[in-house]
């Protein structure tokens, strides 16, 4: 096509050339009185005019136009920003970094004061000190065991004042509660052996009564014989059976006595059983309490710790601090204050595009892209190639309805295109233009496209 196009110019050119020689020659005019050089000139030009439209036909309908969607977007680093904020509330003790300052990361930031924090985290550790105690104490108890076992992590710390006194104060309160407990089991011991004597001299006064009474019957029947012979007064016989009548009664008061006696013997050893089920149900409720409070008093400690750790903020990754919000040693934060942001440096360079809802059914991912950066001078800064390698899966709208439905995309600048890049310095933040390439299209395509889709609509309606 463009060696027609040059030949079509050549020949252009010299028709061109050959009317200026015309045009300096006399005129002839024929017998018809018309100008032939006019003609000639007007058949040249028209040759000239076709040529030139057929060859822009033949250039539109062939040559190839780059097809695509065109998209803005705005420079990002592959991390994104690292916002920088306080875990607790605090006082700031000082300031170490400006805003333009590159940091490295775990370079120190900013610096609060530790002092609260440390005096909650001693006050909570002593509270956990005493608790571990207390558990290992209330374990021995459940357990009968005289000596406490305690924990590994009150034995590591036992040349620590704290730590000493409470085992110490738990040992000593383990000994006085069995001492206690002792105490009552061995009193309510001797009322139930002072029960049991007083039984056992019960139960030997009534056998010895009984055996009188035997006796004493055997006595009776023989008396019973001779009164009936007349040998014996009647009343000697009536006194010996007012006598056994005495002894049965006694007999049976010591029945009753005996009785009681055992009840009573029966009701003390419940009494015992009863306290050291009591004894061992308050331990075992206690010893629940302290291992619910001991987790807690952990899980208290752990954060407390964390909240220490974190009185010095450091980076949380390299690069350059922006939009510090705190100026004033000693001022006052709330938990989570907002510090600085963090723009890492070195950071592959992407670009957040915005793709038109209408025109997402064109751009796939692996699509190569052209960007121009506006802040750039354009004559000297070439497109810059990149790759199209990420999309969102649903469009994002405005709440505010300022601007038309969108999907997120990224486009990566390619090595090729940072090798072009390296004589210019690409900040976050920097307004860019995308062209997605989506293919190829002659200038007749693009021209007649509109009609024919037109055309094609007019054609369906009803």
């Amino acid at each position: 096509m463009a060696n027609n196009l040059f030949e079509g110019t050549k020949a252009g050119d010299s028709e061109i050339a050959e009317v200026s020689d015309l045009s300096a020659r006399p005129a002839k005019v024929g017998a018809s009185g018309v100008d032939i050089n006019h003609h000639r000139v007007s058949r040249i030009g028209w040759v000239v005019l076709i040529l030139g439209f057929g060859g822009f036909m033949l250039w539109a309908a062939l040559a190839p136009l780059d097809q695509g969607v065109p998209a803005s977007g705005q420079v990002v680093v592959t991390g994104n920003r690292k916002t920088v904020q306080n875990l607790g509330p605090g006082m700031v003790e000082a300031i170490l970094v400006k805003d333009g300052d590159e940091v490295k990361k775990g370079d120190v930031l900013l610096r609060l004061d530790p002092t609260t924090a440390r005096s909650l985290h001693q006050v909570t550790h002593s509270q956990w000190l005493v608790a571990k105690a207390t558990e290992a104490r209330l374990l021995a108890d459940v357990a009968g065991q005289s000596e406490i076992v305690f924990p590994a992590e009150l034995l590591k710390s036992k040349d620590d004042s704290r730590a000493a006194s409470a085992m110490a104060v738990q040992t000593q309160l383990l000994r006085s509660r069995q001492a206690g407990l002792q105490a009552e089991l061995g009193a309510m011991q001797n009322t139930l052996a002072g029960l049991q004597s007083y039984a056992k001299g019960l139960e030997a006064t009534r056998r010895s009564k009984e055996e009188q009474a035997r006796l004493l019957r055997e006595e009776l029947k023989g008396l019973r014989e001779l009164a009936a012979e007349g040998y014996l007064p009647r009343n000697r016989l009536s006194e010996q059976e007012r006598l056994l009548a005495q002894l049965n009664g006694a007999i049976s008061e010591d029945l009753g006595n005996l009785g009681r006696a055992q009840q009573s013997i029966g009701e003390t050893r419940m009494r015992m059983v009863a306290r050291q089920q009591e004894y061992h149900k308050e331990v075992e409720s206690a010893l629940a309490e302290v291992q619910k409070e001991t987790s807690s008093l952990e899980s208290r400690l752990e954060g407390l710790a964390f909240e220490l750790e974190n009185t010095t903020v450091y980076a949380p990754s390299e690069g350059v601090v922006v939009g510090l919000n705190v100026h004033t040693v000693g001022g006052v934060l709330a938990q989570g204050t907002l510090l600085m942001d963090i723009v890492p440096k070195n950071e592959p360079l992407r670009i957040e595009v915005h793709i038109p809802t209408d025109l997402i059914d064109k751009v796939r991912l692996g699509l190569p892209v052209e960007i121009t950066f506006p802040a750039f001078n354009q004559r000297t800064t070439p497109q810059i190639p990149g790759e199209f390698v990420q999309v969102d899966a649903d469009a994002t709208t405005d709440p505010q309805g300022k601007v038309p439905p969108f999907y997120r995309g990224k486009v990566v600048v390619t090595e090729a295109g940072m090798k072009k890049l390296k004589l210019h310095e690409i900040r976050p933040g920097m307004p860019a233009q995308v062209f997605v390439k989506t293919g190829e299209r002659t200038m007749l395509n693009y021209l007649f496209k509109p009609l024919v889709d037109r055309m094609h609509a007019a054609l369906t309606e009803e």
